[in-house]
């Protein structure tokens, strides 16, 4: 997945990037180019687990979900 800035002077960054950045380097915000279309939520999931979930559908695969916990 990428990361594009909210003021479209940069470049795309990867999940990677967009942590370690914080800030485009336009000033700008990062948002995603496109959003997950599913997401594993499940009632019996604990708040840990949904989390780590989460953050593996942000990341595009750039992050295990095993390692978000």
């Amino acid at each position: 997945m990428h990361y594009i800035s909210t003021r479209g002077q940069s470049d795309p960054a990867s999940f990677d990037d967009v942590l370690t950045r914080a800030l485009a380097p336009d000033g700008g915000l990062y948002v995603p180019e496109s959003y997950p279309t599913s997401l594993d939520v499940a009632a019996d999931k604990s708040f840990a687990e949904t989390a780590a979930s989460i953050l593996h559908a942000f990341g595009g695969g750039e992050m295990a979900e095993a390692d978000a916990l």
